[in-house]
């Protein structure tokens, strides 16, 4: 969770910079920042959520890599639809509450989820469902590293040396991400890393 403030503060500033953050789908999702607090404060057992989270990401990785004239069909029927806030809102709130619960419970930021979601719904296209969830990874990141750092030993130590290297990282892949890559790559790319975030946690599952 430290490292993702890093990486979503700098992703944040590129996307930001290019244009591409929605206010309409954003805002709403951050009601998951006091769902994330609460979930990030219970001890649970994991290994069952493990299961469910891991074949959900790889279901939604599979959808990214599989469908993409579909999801284009869908952006354009949500455009067509042209949602006021209060109607979008009753999507965007409980799909908020939602993930900052899970974003708690399994310590990552929540934004895995939210970006093959708002893609595959048609609610953004990829540039602007990155934009929102480094908004939404960086806010329900904070409140879960305090809500962690309350219950649990955070070791700050390890955290530090890793945080230039995010940083770095996080900075030109968000710059290329906003600026470079077209939507179509982006699509590849998101569902790439959702499938390595899935193998990721299925690795907690060996430890």
């Amino acid at each position: 969770m430290a490292l993702n403030i890093v990486v979503a503060s700098t992703a944040l500033f590129n996307y930001l910079r290019a244009g591409h953050l929605s206010l309409r789908i954003s805002i709403p999702l951050l009601i998951s920042v006091p769902f994330a607090f609460i979930a990030g404060s219970a001890v649970l057992p994991e290994k069952l959520l493990i299961i469910i989270f891991v074949v959900s990401l790889f279901s939604a990785s599979a959808m990214l890599l599989l469908s993409g004239s579909q999801i284009k069909i869908r952006q354009e029927k949500i455009r067509k639809l042209n949602l006021s806030l209060p109607r979008l809102s009753l999507i965007t709130l409980p799909l908020g509450a939602i993930l900052g619960t899970v974003s708690g419970l399994v310590g990552i930021g929540g934004g895995i989820w939210l970006s093959p979601i708002l893609i595959l719904t048609g609610l953004a296209n990829p540039k602007t469902a990155a934009a929102s969830a480094s908004l939404f990874i960086l806010t329900n990141s904070v409140s879960g590293l305090v809500a962690h750092s309350i219950t649990k030993e955070v070791d700050f130590a390890l955290i530090l040396p890793l945080a230039f290297v995010v940083l770095l990282g996080g900075f030109l892949g968000s710059r290329l991400g906003a600026f470079k890559l077209s939507h179509e790559k982006l699509i590849f790319i998101v569902g790439i890393i959702v499938a390595v975030a899935g193998i990721n946690l299925a690795s907690r599952l060996f430890k």
